[in-house]
């Protein structure tokens, strides 16, 4: 089964014909929920009047963190390990590490890659070939499953207290692996993928801030807004509910938009789409294309959005295929 982008996970959006929440079951519950989603709504939009630089609102990377390492099964003859850093106010950050084996003399670029739910060794898999390049798969915070749609509003801050760390935690594993005596700092790429590609903007963006230098964004089956985003692929019940969710999500999320933090960045852009994406409709790839500042390429693949699935693959691996030619043509990566 194809695996679904994170924003459709989150908006509780099943095959047609699943039965929606009968809301007079449940009435009590959402009135908490709206309540809840009407105060963070509430506090976001005073801080954001207050302070208009939107990444304020992100918890800053830690630096210096102690790191956990696990040896793991090699993968098509490449050294494999996890890394756990202990940190404080964002928690424990994992990630899967790549490794060329023998690793070449000298610094290597380092290529940080946001694939979708899960274990970033799952996501760097893949990857059938890695040249002499170290390559980091972050493990996404969230849970693969999750609450039931009557129960998701009452989860909402538990998961945005997850969601809003992730460039923090990001960052905070760049920081340690620029510290790494074979790794070049100048040669730093972010691969973004699905929900992947949603959050990379914003970590782009406080790597900058932390004076981390990204010269090459690849953003794959992405989009924008992000409250439109979870609205198109909601079949959350009732409808008032399902829009004031979208709502807040605009407001509580600001920090995280693709659209208003894209065009403050530098680098070279690779934007990879899929012509019929079911869960991206045009005119939202569309925002998100045009947020991208120059030099930037354009993509479309035929088909729909990217997944692991068997029917999947094929699509999955020419976007992996196309992304590592860019990068070799742009000499962001060794060959």
């Amino acid at each position: 089964m194809r695996g679904k982008p994170l924003f459709m996970l989150l908006s509780g959006r099943k095959k047609p014909g699943a039965r929606n929440m009968v809301f007079c079951k449940n009435t009590f519950p959402l009135i908490i929920a709206a309540l809840v989603l009407a105060a963070l709504a509430a506090v976001a939009l005073t801080a954001g009047l207050a302070v208009r630089n939107s990444l304020l609102f992100l918890p800053r990377p830690e630096r210096r963190l102690e790191a956990e390492r696990e040896i793991l099964e090699p993968h098509m003859g490449r050294h494999m390990e996890h890394i756990t850093l202990r940190g404080g106010r964002l928690g424990e950050t994992g990630f899967a590490l790549s490794l060329p084996s023998p690793r070449p003399k000298g610094k290597i670029p380092v290529l940080i890659v946001l694939g979708g739910l899960g274990k970033g060794e799952n996501n760097l898999r893949y990857i059938s070939y890695g040249g002499n390049n170290a390559i980091m798969g972050y493990d996404w915070p969230m849970p693969m499953s999750f609450p039931e749609e009557k129960d998701f509003p009452l989860q909402v801050p538990r998961l945005y207290r997850r969601v809003i760390r992730i460039p923090g935690q990001i960052v905070s594993a760049v920081h340690w692996l620029s510290r790494q005596p074979w790794a070049d700092p100048e040669r730093i790429s972010i691969l973004g993928f699905s929900f992947g590609a949603l959050a990379a903007p914003a970590v782009q963006a406080l790597a900058e801030r932390e004076g981390i230098k990204v010269g090459w964004t690849i953003l794959a089956y992405g989009g924008a807004p992000l409250g439109p985003l979870f609205l198109f692929n909601s079949t959350m019940q009732p409808e008032w509910l399902r829009r004031a969710t979208a709502a807040a999500m605009d407001v509580l999320l600001y920090p995280l938009e693709p659209s208003v933090i894209l065009p403050r960045l530098q680098g070279k852009f690779l934007i990879l789409e899929g012509k019929n994406d079911e869960y991206v409709p045009e005119e939202m790839r569309r925002c998100l294309r045009e947020a991208v500042p120059e030099p930037k390429t354009v993509l479309v693949f035929p088909g729909t959005h990217i997944g692991v699935g068997p029917e999947s693959l094929m699509l999955l691996q020419e976007v992996i295929s196309a992304s590592r030619a860019w990068l070799v043509e742009n000499k962001a990566v060794e060959p």
